[in-house]
């Protein structure tokens, strides 16, 4: 869930670059939901970036979710190790 995040932030951050080269004047598809509508180039930068705002709050989120598991299972492993020796494999 992590990389797709990220691969969607990478996304958005590419097609504002694009919007930047756009005449201001133009109208660009903007999917919302199943719709596209045609905005002006300048609200659909603030989509974009209020949409990569969010983004970094979800991978923020997900990175500290993350840390926490490891840092469960590094405390988890010496007591599983403890209690059934060699006959579990815990380094996948």
């Amino acid at each position: 869930m992590l990389s797709k995040r990220m691969k969607e932030k990478e996304d958005l951050e590419e097609i504002s670059a694009e919007l930047e080269l756009a005449d201001e004047d133009d109208k660009v598809p903007y999917r919302i939901g199943d719709s596209f509508f045609s905005l002006p180039v300048s609200e659909v930068q603030e989509l974009l970036s209020s949409s990569v705002e969010r983004i970094n709050g979800n991978v923020e989120s997900l990175e500290e979710k993350l840390s926490g598991l490891r840092d469960e299972m590094r405390e988890l492993k010496p007591a599983l190790y403890g209690r059934f020796g060699r006959s579990i494999n815990l380094e996948a």
